[in-house]
């Protein structure tokens, strides 16, 4: 059984390939060549958190601000937003389209869901898009979570729920060409990572061990279309899962990858195209 300091060390480790994944895709993620869902899911999400205006938010796993800037204009002049990723270079990237927005209202720096640098009760809702199944530890950023709310104050999250198994077919043939040495995952697209936010019961269970109440969870269907096998091969670079897979197929191999991913493509493509239907569960809470 890893001891404390052997957790703490693969827990910076995979903080660290995190960070550096996201780095990869910064200056792209979130565009429409990326799947440009991000932004209208995290609209909904701000919808579901029910902001008010004059509200202090932190949104965590901020990326390029699908959430954050959504957040920002609920709160509206009176409120305000924080955004913090473990990614410098969607911190970069973000911070300057908010220069260029001529934001007032809002921030965004690099730092830690598990432990962000901000005093106890400094917001009266904080958000989670997309992010919480990536974190090492989800507990350990719950308990923060709980620890920076206000009483009263709401938690928001969004997270995936099962997903057409269809779709790991062409992922699976591309990483066939993966380097034999290197250890590729299990990797199925109805989980994003962390087991322990596979199910409505584990996430409700999770909220309430960290002192929430009231917790809701709705999933809702999402559906992304792609113009031809060359947008979803682009898609699929310039998403977070770059470097945790696709990385570790070999530059010299990638052409024959992506040939292998396009015959399986087949299998799922219809007469309108290629449409992905995923489900998105949205989950709220409240800090007791």
């Amino acid at each position: 059984m890893p001891t404390t300091a052997e957790q703490a060390k693969q827990s910076a480790k995979r903080k660290a390939a995190i960070a550096h994944g996201f780095d990869l895709v910064a200056e792209v993620y979130g565009t429409p060549d990326s799947g440009g869902s991000v932004h209208r899911l995290g609209a909904e999400l701000v919808r579901r958190a029910r902001l008010r205006p004059g509200d202090r938010v932190l949104d965590l796993g901020c990326g390029r601000g699908a959430v954050l800037f959504a957040a920002a204009e609920a709160v509206g002049p009176d409120g305000y937003a924080v955004g913090i990723d473990l990614s410098p270079a969607m911190v970069q990237a973000t911070a300057a389209e908010i220069a260029a927005r001529r934001w007032r209202n809002l921030v965004v720096r690099v730092d830690d869901a598990e432990d962000p640098g901000f005093p106890t009760g400094s917001f009266e809702a904080v958000l989670a898009g997309l992010m919480l199944f990536i974190t090492p530890d989800p507990a350990a950023v719950l308990s923060s979570v709980h620890r920076l709310l206000a009483p009263g104050g709401r938690f928001a999250m969004s997270s995936f729920g099962p997903a057409d198994p269809a779709w790991d077919g062409p992922v699976r043939a591309a990483l066939a060409f993966a380097e034999p040495q290197q250890s590729v995952r299990e990797w199925t697209t109805n989980k994003g990572g962390n087991g322990l936010l596979d199910t409505p019961e584990q996430i409700a269970a999770l909220l309430e061990q960290a002192g929430f109440g009231g917790v809701e969870i709705a999933d809702e269907e999402d559906t992304a279309r792609y113009r031809d096998p060359e947008q979803w091969w682009t898609a699929i670079w310039n998403s977070g899962r770059r470097a945790a897979l696709l990385e570790l197929i070999p530059p010299e191999r990638r052409e024959d990858a992506r040939k292998a991913a396009f015959a399986e493509l087949e299998s799922v493509s219809g007469d309108g195209g290629l449409t992905r239907r995923s489900t998105i569960r949205y989950t709220t809470a409240t800090r007791i």
